[in-house]
C-alpha cells in the first residue's frame, strides 16, 4: 500500500458523495506531483462519474498541500471528461489558489466563462451557488 501523501488506493485519494445533485469529491491526497497519482486520481474521479452521472463536480480541497504542474493535469482530466457542468474547488490553501490563479485556470469572477474551475470558500457554498444556476 501507497503513502496516502502521494497517491495509494482510491480510498486513500478521495473520498465522494452526491449532495443536492452535484458530486462533491474530498480529496484526501496531501501532494500530487507525480503522473501516476494524478492521473490516478484522475481516473478514480472519472470512474466516480460513471457511476453518479452528474453534471456539477465541487472538490474539497482542504487536505492538499502542495500540486506540482502534473496535478493541474489531473483535474483538467477531469474537465475534459465532464465540459458541460461546473467544478468548483474549495478549501484552497492560499499558494494552491494562487497557482490555479496564475495559470488562468480559476474563474476571475461570475463573468468569466473562459476558466475551466471555479473557487469558493466551502463545499457548502458552492453547492448553494450551483443551485442558483
Amino acid at each position: 500500500m501507497q503513502n496516502p501523501a502521494t497517491g495509494g488506493t482510491p480510498q486513500e485519494m478521495a473520498t465522494c458523495e452526491v449532495r443536492d445533485g452535484v458530486l462533491v469529491a474530498t480529496v484526501k491526497l496531501a501532494e500530487i506531483r507525480d503522473s501516476q497519482t494524478a492521473y490516478a486520481f484522475r481516473d478514480f474521479i472519472a470512474a466516480q462519474l460513471e457511476r453518479e452521472p452528474v453534471v456539477h463536480i465541487v472538490f474539497d480541497c482542504a487536505a492538499v498541500k502542495f500540486i506540482g504542474s502534473v496535478g493541474f493535469l489531473a483535474f483538467l482530466g477531469v474537465r475534459r471528461k465532464q465540459p458541460t457542468g461546473r467544478i468548483v474547488l474549495t478549501n484552497m490553501a492560499p499558494p494552491i489558489r494562487e497557482m490555479f490563479e496564475v495559470c488562468r485556470l480559476l474563474a476571475r469572477d461570475e463573468t468569466d466563462t473562459i476558466a475551466p474551475f471555479e473557487a469558493c470558500d466551502t463545499p457548502e457554498h458552492a453547492i448553494r451557488k450551483l443551485a442558483l444556476h
